[in-house]
Formats: structure tokens, sequence, C-alpha cells
């Protein structure tokens, strides 16, 4: 992963010529979620790994995430406020389900939705989660409009 970050060429090469690496090291998604997606669900991831170029430009940011993400202290999440939708997939090799379903059953009126597959970037489910996005937008403007 180190020379994959470094090198904006090495990101490049593997993106395309060792898919699977990518997909799991870097997306955090198991590369068979990605092997069942349709074409178009494909072509979507593609497209956020194209977005994570230049990595070179990413790579200290990157790093500091890892290092500082398994020291963070708990939050107060029963005193968050907004409105909040959290989605995550059970297989999401960055572990981030178990930690989004605690954090969706401590904070007031929170909502989890949960895949068993499509990793960390929820392949798969591309049209289900715009589908959430939108209803959960759509409620809370209501909501919101109701209240002014």
């Amino acid at each position: 992963m180190d020379t994959l970050l470094k090198s904006d060429f090495a990101f490049w090469a593997a993106s395309r010529f060792a898919r699977d690496s990518v997909m799991r090291t870097i997306a955090a998604t198991p590369p068979a979620d990605f092997k069942k997606a349709s074409p178009e669900e494909q072509a979507r991831v593609l497209e956020v790994l194209r977005h994570i170029e230049p990595t070179s430009a990413r790579e200290k940011g990157l790093r500091s995430d890892s290092a500082i993400a398994p020291s963070v202290p708990r939050y107060a999440l029963e005193q968050i406020t907004v409105p909040t939708l959290v989605i995550a997939a059970e297989d999401d090799l960055f572990g981030t389900f178990k930690g989004g379903r605690y954090a969706a059953e401590h904070i007031p009126g929170a909502r989890f939705v949960g895949y068993t597959t499509g990793g960390h970037l929820l392949v798969g489910h591309g049209d289900d989660v715009r589908r959430e996005l939108a209803e959960f937008l759509k409620e809370h403007a209501a909501t919101k409009a109701s209240q002014h």
C-alpha cells in the first residue's frame, strides 16, 4: 500500500492491472462484490477510484487518518441533535459496520441501513443508497419546513 499511495503511476497501474488488490486495500471492498455488480455499478466504483488520483497529494492525509482512527475517543453521540442516516456494509474491510450501527443506536432518532455485502463503497447498492438518501432528505426537508 505504501507504494500505491506515494506514486501516482503505481496507483494508476494497480487500479488497472491489479484491481483486486486495490479493491481490497484502498477501496476496502471484497473483489467478489465488485465482480458480481452490474456494469453500471462497476463503472461507478471505477469512477470513485479515479477520483482518488492523484494519490501523492492525499498520502499524508490518508496516513494521518489511519494513525488517528484507532485512538479517537468516544463522541457524546446522545447529544447529537441533527437528523442522522448511517449506511454501511457488513463486509466493509475498514470495519465500519459495527461502529455505524452503534452510532445509529445512540444518536437520537438516527436511522441505520445495513447491507450484508458491498464493502466500503457499497458496491451493488448504488441505486438503493441514492433512494435512501433522497427519502431521508425529503423527510427532513419536510419536517424542517413544517417547523417554520
